[in-house]
């Protein structure tokens, strides 16, 4: 059974990436953030699979990730009306290129959930698990992993709000699908959840490994901590 994780990024670009931090922040700090937290998730995520799988946007910017010395990395340009669509047609894509396979999403704002939560999921896909989803503390969630493709699951979704793991769980029961879960984790996508990440990564030696990107790049930017 082929292990295949896909990441959800967007390509750093200051204006385009952490919004809702500005103006706690510049763009630029923003932008270099944003390079912290998809450096840890690609760091984070290569050895725990086969096939890694990064859907980007824009489609333009392709090139950005020729940075990445990943051999095992698969591009391919996210497409779809909205983030439902952008989902399950990367999840297809995956299905229908490679055999065999169980497949687990993550974005790139939760840097320091631990990997083991990744292996946890696929874990339970080759058991009896057909869904696998990780919480977020925002009410969406930040991982979900799939058995195979569910044509009907990520219709109807009221994205980008607090209702999404509600939503989407109770389609999973409605469509009957065996769901199992992950440990809750945050997004880091307002000033509070920044400083909460502050406080963890200066507050548990640990974290400092879970995303040492993004540990650094509080370094960089301590004025801001008053540090």
């Amino acid at each position: 059974m082929n292990r295949v994780i896909i990441i959800m990024a967007k390509v750093p670009r200051a204006g385009n990436v952490k919004t809702r931090l500005q103006p706690f922040l510049a763009a630029e700090q923003c932008e270099t953030l944003a390079e912290a937290f998809l450096a840890d998730a690609i760091s984070k995520t290569r050895n725990l699979c086969d096939y890694l799988i990064i859907a980007f946007a824009p489609a333009a910017e392709k090139d950005y990730f020729t940075r990445f010395d990943v051999g095992n990395l698969i591009l391919i340009e996210q497409t779809g009306a909205n983030l439902g669509d952008k989902m399950f047609n990367a999840f297809e894509f995956a299905f229908q290129t490679i055999s065999d396979a169980n497949v687990v999403m993550i974005g790139t704002d939760s840097p320091t959930f631990p990997a083991r939560f990744v292996e946890d999921a696929f874990a339970a896909l080759e058991t009896d698990a057909e869904t696998v989803l990780g919480k977020a503390a925002d009410g969406g969630f930040y991982l979900i992993g799939l058995r195979k493709n569910f044509k009907h699951l990520f219709e109807n979704i009221e994205w980008s709000s607090p209702l999404v793991h509600a939503q989407i769980t109770r389609r999973i029961e409605r469509l009957k699908i065996n769901l199992q879960a992950v440990p809750p984790w945050y997004d880091v996508d307002n000033p509070a959840d920044l400083q909460k990440l502050k406080t963890e990564m200066f507050g548990d030696e640990q974290m400092k490994f879970a995303a040492p990107q993004t540990f650094q790049w509080l370094i960089a930017n301590r004025k801001i901590w008053r540090i």
